[in-house]
């Protein structure tokens, strides 16, 4: 989705709202500081719902990617239908298996704990 938008209408501020007690939502904003390059705030939620929504903002419209339910996620982009996706939550016995199946080191996460933190305003959830 990224790689389609116009060049001229860069993204220019991104909300990530989460659960406060959610490390995928300080991380999943460390990510979007450290490449887009604009500036992350996250709302937070209530405990224990996880990652509820990502905002993008950009001159010719919003691009969001929110979970209005637990299995499903919708996609709203300027001038498109919304799209609806089956994101279902993952359990932590599937989280677990799939790490312990990559043993191999997770560049792209060290280099969000290592650059991306650092470059947030974010003090805490």
């Amino acid at each position: 989705m990224l790689d389609q938008l116009e060049g001229d209408q860069p993204i220019t501020a991104v909300t990530v709202e989460g659960a406060s007690d959610s490390p995928s939502t300080v991380l999943l904003a460390a990510w979007l500081t450290r490449a887009l390059g604009a500036p992350v705030s996250i709302a937070a939620g209530p405990a224990g719902t996880g990652l509820k929504r990502v905002r993008l903002v950009r001159s010719g419209g919003d691009i969001e990617l929110h979970r209005p339910h637990h299995d499903v996620a919708e996609l709203h982009q300027p001038d498109q239908p919304v799209q609806r996706i089956s994101l279902p939550r993952r359990s932590l016995r599937d989280c677990l298996a799939e790490e312990l199946r990559r043993l191999d080191p997770d560049e792209v996460f060290g280099e969000v704990i290592t650059e991306g933190l650092a470059l947030t305003n974010l003090r805490s959830v």
